[in-house]
């Protein structure tokens, strides 16, 4: 059975992951002697990274955080976990830029003694190198690590393995039952928009139109050529938990169908032990009857919008207008404004399903490539829902929006709520972690920091999603006065550390009761010392044996 003392070990391990030794003997000489330490914390003190990556531990994320090392170090002042745990903290506590994080992170006692640092290194840097050659004033704290020191190692995680690292916890999460059974998906791609100086990125070229500047232009449209530098991301969206299943990651030119089909099998390949991707709704720009075959040859179900000039839209507009399929009618009542200014308004949507339609000449194992005047070719019927109404706005039929689907569209309104779903993904995933996790900035403005920060910024999303669901699951357990690992790791730090201190000095940290810091350190506990075989002597003898050996 575990001993008390194992537990403690294992709870300061969560707790500091620390690089600094304990030695409760020394600290406890240094106490004696001297009156002094460098800093001393409660134990009973609970933080959020405390907790979070105390849940990383329990569903087993830090062997892969380990994984990361590329052993590329040749002098190991600091181990790699420690770098790792410092972007962690960076991406989750949605800090911008790396040089913010020695003011925040790297010069805070607590938070880098979580990732492994203790008081002497954050005072006064992990190692001397390079004090020498400051030509400013060495500053009163120096902070753990330097901020070049954590950009240039962590970059030198290679993108197949901080890729590896993302798949590896949406795996996870997936043994955690945390994804439903029957997953209704979306897949949209979006840019990271860098300049021309980050090393390998890629570059696309357009035509744009703008309104001419200047005298006597009259705002007359103008054609200008608009280049763009960066990447492209491609991610595979879990509707309802808001979690990314599945990320691809490549230069800005390339067109958006490329990896639809390999980002798809990533993401059945990361959540096939729990769950399977009933549907996928994807926008315009995956328009590709041969990848679109291919999905519905996987029995997955699709929703896609046609291109407005596209024959097949023309001719679903026309069925729609035929009267043979009857149009399907829902009222919402939605509120706007407020306070005095608060209404209610229904609005109307009307839908008409055709089904059958045969003018999607491009679905087939070939896709536009295939061969359709051929007399064996047949086509391959798809289902079409027509947008006769959107929200009480009624657009000319030739403006009318048309989806194709391999749904049945008795009651268009699957299909048409199934797309309309997508729109969480643009908001609650691409703008969410570009402005409030940073996305577009990278540790170093190279491949290697790109994706490093798209693969760990998408993965802490999907592990601080999963952490809070199972927060406030464990806390409803307890509600209901159940037992739950949420209240037995709380009531786990309040048993083992009730009334202790974490007590550093120099290179090395102690752990001890409270009242034995103050006799140690020669400030009298009078209650304490009037009880039988407790004083000041006793205690140092307590600790004294095992130094007394060391020095043997």
């Amino acid at each position: 059975m575990t001993t008390r003392e194992q537990l403690q070990d294992t709870l300061c391990d969560r707790l500091f992951w620390h690089t600094a030794e304990r030695d409760d003997a020394k600290v406890a000489d240094h106490l004696f002697h001297c009156h002094e330490m460098d800093v001393v914390y409660a134990m009973d003190e609970a933080t959020l990274f405390d907790s979070f990556f105390n849940y990383l531990q329990e569903i087993e994320v830090f062997p892969f955080l380990e994984h990361l090392d590329p052993q590329k170090q040749q002098r190991k002042n600091v181990s790699f976990i420690q770098l790792v745990l410092v972007l962690l903290m960076k991406v989750v506590g949605s800090i911008k830029t790396m040089e913010e994080i020695s003011d925040l992170l790297l010069t805070d006692e607590l938070l880098m003694s979580m990732c492994g640092f203790n008081a002497y290194q954050v005072k006064n840097g992990s190692c001397e190198r390079g004090v020498k050659l400051r030509k400013t004033t060495i500053p009163e704290i120096r902070g753990s690590l330097c901020v070049d020191t954590v950009a240039n190692h962590i970059v030198t995680i290679t993108p197949r393995r901080i890729e590896h690292f993302f798949t590896r916890c949406i795996q996870l999460l997936a043994k955690q039952g945390i994804f439903p059974k029957k997953i209704h998906a979306a897949c949209d791609c979006t840019l990271y928009e860098t300049t021309s100086k980050y090393k390998g990125c890629g570059s696309v070229t357009y035509k744009r139109k703008v309104k001419a500047r200047g005298y006597r232009k009259n705002g007359e449209l103008k054609e200008v050529s608009v280049t763009l530098y960066g990447w492209k991301i491609w991610a595979i969206y879990e509707i309802k938990t808001g979690i990314p299943l599945a990320i691809k990651i490549d230069t800005i030119e390339k067109p958006d169908n490329l990896h639809l089909l390999a980002v798809l099998e990533q993401a059945k390949e990361n959540v096939k032990e729990s769950s399977v991707i009933d549907s996928l709704v994807i926008d315009r720009g995956f328009l590709d009857g041969k990848v679109l075959y291919e999905i519905d040859d996987q029995g997955i179900e699709f929703v896609i919008p046609l291109k407005r000039n596209m024959e097949a839209a023309k001719d679903a507009r026309q069925l729609a207008l035929c009267g043979d399929y009857a149009p399907v009618t829902r009222g919402v009542e939605v509120t706007h404004g407020y306070g005095k200014k608060k209404y209610t308004e229904k609005v109307i949507t009307t839908l008409v399903g055709v089904d059958d339609l045969l003018t999607c000449d491009w679905f087939n194992p070939e896709g536009s490539k295939a061969n359709t005047t051929n007399k064996d070719y047949e086509p391959i019927p798809l289902n079409a829902v027509v947008v006769k109404k959107w929200d009480n706005k009624t657009p000319p039929v030739e403006k009318q929006v048309v989806f194709v689907t391999n749904i049945d569209v008795r009651d268009p309104f699957i299909t048409f709520d199934r797309y309309d779903e997508r729109s969480l993904m643009e908001n609650n995933l691409f703008r969410e972690v570009k402005q409030n996790w940073h996305l577009e900035h990278p540790p170093k403005k190279t491949k290697e920091g790109v994706y490093i920060q798209t693969y760990t910024t998408m993965a802490m999303k999907a592990l601080t999603t999963a952490f809070l669901k199972w927060q406030e699951e464990q806390l409803q357990l307890e509600a209901l006065g159940k037992q739950t690992t949420w209240q037995m790791y709380r009531r786990k730090l309040k048993v083992l550390n009730r009334n202790k201190l974490i007590v550093f000095v120099g290179q090395h940290f102690g752990i001890f009761p409270s009242h034995e810091v103050f006799m140690l350190a020669n400030v009298p506990v009078y209650k304490t010392e009037k009880e039988p075989n407790i004083n000041r002597d006793q205690v140092y003898a307590k600790y004294s044996e095992g130094l007394l050996t060391e020095k043997t």
